[in-house]
């Protein structure tokens, strides 16, 4: 079944909206899912609205277990990190300038484990928008989704031929 354009921008808008702005529209997407409990039970709808609005939902809890998974992923690792430098940096003797040492090894733990917690974060957000993107574009005509994916291996493979003849060349030089 091949979906309008007007249909498909509306579905991606509300994913989007749903996605990105969660938390100040959920109270709607709620009303709205009681709603469609209710007209379910009363036989108004098909079963697939509704499981279209719960896999709303379902991308939300996973949202809020990979922050709070990451948070506590980046604690540990501080508290880690810095229990380590505390224990080498106080257990030795550097002279005067320990303070400035523990100062500068702390900053980098901070900005360590800020970087850890971004890339995660980044990581599983393009996972879940790819994951949407994918679901759209198979939806909307899986021809379509079969050619789309099929360009990021090739993609791969002229990569890695590229790189074997750059590194052949650069031997050669």
């Amino acid at each position: 079944m091949v979906r309008s354009a007007n249909s498909c921008g509306r579905y991606y808008f509300r994913l989007d909206l749903q996605y990105r702005h969660g938390r100040c529209a959920g109270p709607y997407f709620q009303g709205q899912l009681v709603q469609g409990l209710y007209d379910l039970l009363n036989h108004k709808i098909l079963a697939n609205r509704l499981i279209q609005l719960s896999l709303l939902y379902l991308v939300q809890v996973c949202r809020a277990i990979k922050r709070f998974s990451v948070r506590i992923f980046a604690n540990h690792t501080s508290r880690r990190m810095r229990r380590l430098l505390y224990n080498a940096l106080l257990h030795r003797q550097f002279g005067d300038d320990t303070g400035s040492l523990m100062t500068k090894a702390i900053s980098d733990v901070d900005s360590c484990v800020e970087g850890m917690r971004k890339f995660t974060t980044e990581i599983f957000d393009t996972g879940v928008v790819m994951i949407a993107y994918l679901a759209m574009l198979l939806y909307y005509d899986v021809r379509l989704t079969i050619l789309a994916c099929m360009f990021t291996p090739l993609a791969y493979v002229i990569a890695n031929v590229l790189k074997k003849k750059v590194v052949k060349a650069n031997k050669v030089i």
